[in-house]
């Protein structure tokens, strides 16, 4: 049953993805102005300049989120027996956990929708949260590795969300 959860990381990883991928380019010609006022200027140049604002180059930075998480679900699945193969996995299902807060602050903060926002609520948090617990239940995860896949996580998604965003910036041009 555990493998079958590390597997389904990439999947909802995916369907998530694909309402953002869907809406993000009409949301944000309609969005950006209020977007930017709200958002504090410091992040208006990284928003202008990093973050892709059509579909192709959106889905190109989501393509590389993807394939790093495919290589850590294949790790994962062929090496459970090492410590290090799940904290990988369990280090996307953490980022996913703790990125589906910011897609609810975004709709409190803009008082509308926002991109990825009912898949957060209804697909990440859940499977996130249970994930968690049958790992937690049947001893394949411990509270050790959640919290050290929390910094990790952060690494790997700093690293992949910014060269997918910079890949998909540059496939618009």
């Amino acid at each position: 049953m555990f493998t079958s959860l590390i597997w389904l990381v990439s999947c909802v990883f995916i369907i998530h993805d694909f309402e953002e991928i869907i809406v993000m380019e009409k949301w944000i010609q309609k969005n950006e102005k209020d977007l930017l006022t709200k958002l504090p200027l410091k992040f208006h140049r990284y928003f202008q300049k990093l973050f892709p604002k059509n579909t192709a180059g959106f889905a190109l930075a989501v393509l590389v989120e993807y394939v790093v998480i495919m290589v850590c679900t294949f790790i994962a699945i062929f090496d459970k027996q090492h410590e290090w193969a799940v904290i990988g996995v369990l280090s996307i299902v953490s980022i996913l956990f703790l990125h589906c807060f910011t897609h609810i602050g975004q709709s409190i903060m803009l008082k509308r929708y926002t991109p990825g926002v009912f898949t957060a609520i209804i697909l990440l948090i859940p499977f996130s949260l249970y994930f968690y617990h049958f790992g937690l239940t049947h001893q394949m995860i411990d509270w050790r590795m959640i919290w050290l896949s929390v910094p990790i996580g952060i690494i790997i998604l700093v690293i992949f969300n910014q060269l997918g965003l910079f890949l998909g910036k540059k496939f618009e041009k």
